[in-house]
């Protein structure tokens, strides 16, 4: 896209997110072709972005979806994935979040604590529901990302320790609605390495064993997501070969049906946000551009000091200099970096890539800021999916 349909986007109002779902397809290609042998279901992580209409793409692309929350569930169901074909993750869950997903007719539920698996047990009993559980291990691996993103480490808040299980297994044989059929691991996100994979695996798959050994009949193992993109040109590749013999021979050995949650890896490279130049100034003799967008719209560089490639929309000659880009919001963390640029103008036209993941699902309304367009391209025309907000907006459940 882009260039040669820098028409198209000349026209639209920025700040905007932009969607290629050509490329948002191919990704999911790409692992399906990955994880076509063995039993394994692809469930898209939709804390990534949980844009309706992306969720929509993919429920197309007959993959599942995993939620973290209510507001997941609800946005999951609004574009059409099927109840039994949601996985509700979560670390911790109030009474009136499991009441939601199970009047909604959700029956996969991970834990990660003894008083979550009793919460879960008791809200199925009051509701006559049974309900499927896995229980999530903290592996304690480091998976060699960045620290906000390294969920699997020994001292992250997420996941059961392995000196747990043996109580979660003596609680789970009482349970009468809440049945324990699988084991759950997540080790982080935007990982770049096989290896972290490939170990968290093995640990689990003998986990496993030992679980069913001591009588509890796990018939599946879901094996999280993480898989990272390139966001940068120095990012190596992520070589999925490895992953595919490993996670197929565990499958086949052991009897038991995988699950993965991808999220990043589908949506990352296939969003952008357009944006334009509003002001112009020097800095240490250093051209510093402010832009329309912020740390609103993508906050990952402020809070992961996380690289996004900037480019001008339109092709322009002239020897390039390092010029910085940085975002209008009364923070000085708001600052997407120092790019290789030719001579730009008040009212350019820039493009933030591999925007489309954890951008507009982390946006905010600091500053007072509205939240921003969204668009689709469907490889013939770009689809407005959500209008800009307006003032009204920001006040819209307040009473004053």
């Amino acid at each position: 896209m882009l260039r040669k349909d820098a028409r198209k986007l000349l026209k639209l109002n920025t700040p905007s997110y932009v969607y290629d779902e050509n490329k948002i397809n191919s990704n999911i290609e790409i692992l399906k072709k990955v994880f076509y042998r063995g039993n394994t279901e692809i469930l898209y992580a939709a804390k990534a972005n949980s844009s309706v209409s992306v969720l929509k793409l993919i429920r197309r692309q007959s993959l599942g979806v995993e939620v973290v929350s209510p507001g997941e569930i609800f946005l999951s169901l609004k574009a059409g994935f099927e109840p039994d074909r949601i996985l509700y993750n979560s670390i911790a869950r109030t009474k009136q979040d499991i009441d939601y997903a199970l009047i909604n007719g959700i029956t996969l539920f991970n834990f990660e604590a003894i008083d979550q698996a009793k919460l879960l047990e008791h809200c199925a009993k009051k509701k006559k529901k049974e309900i499927k559980l896995f229980v999530r291990l903290n592996p304690s691996i480091f998976a060699g990302t960045h620290t906000h993103l390294s969920t699997g480490a020994p001292l992250s808040k997420f996941g059961i320790e392995v000196n747990e299980l043996t109580k979660v297994i003596k609680l789970a044989k009482k349970f009468k609605y809440a049945k324990l059929v699988g084991l759950h691991s997540h080790i982080g996100s935007q990982i770049l390495s096989s290896s972290p994979f490939i170990k968290a695996a093995k640990n689990c798959a003998s986990i496993l064993r030992t679980l069913r050994k001591m009588g509890i009949k796990m018939d599946y193992l879901n094996l999280g997501g993480g898989f990272g993109i390139q966001y940068s040109k120095s990012d190596e590749k992520l070589n999925f070969t490895q992953i595919q013999e490993t996670y197929y021979r565990i499958a086949q050995k052991n009897n038991v049906k995988l699950f993965v949650e991808p999220g990043r890896f589908i949506i990352a490279n296939a969003g952008f946000i357009l944006t334009r130049i509003i002001s112009k100034k020097m800095r240490n003799r250093t051209p510093l551009y402010i832009v329309d967008a912020g740390m609103t719209e993508n906050p990952r560089p402020a809070i992961y000091r996380a690289h996004h490639h900037i480019e001008l929309l339109t092709r322009r000659n002239g020897r390039k200099k390092k010029s910085r880009i940085t975002g209008p919001l009364c923070e000085n963390s708001n600052e997407f970096g120092t790019y290789s640029l030719p001579s730009l103008k008040i009212g350019d036209y820039l493009v933030i890539q591999n925007s489309g993941a954890y951008t507009r699902t982390m946006a905010s309304n600091y500053n007072g800021r509205l939240l921003a367009e969204e668009y689709i391209y469907t490889g013939k025309s770009l689809c407005k999916t959500r209008t800009k907000q307006t003032l009204l907006n920001l006040i819209e459940n307040e009473k004053y």
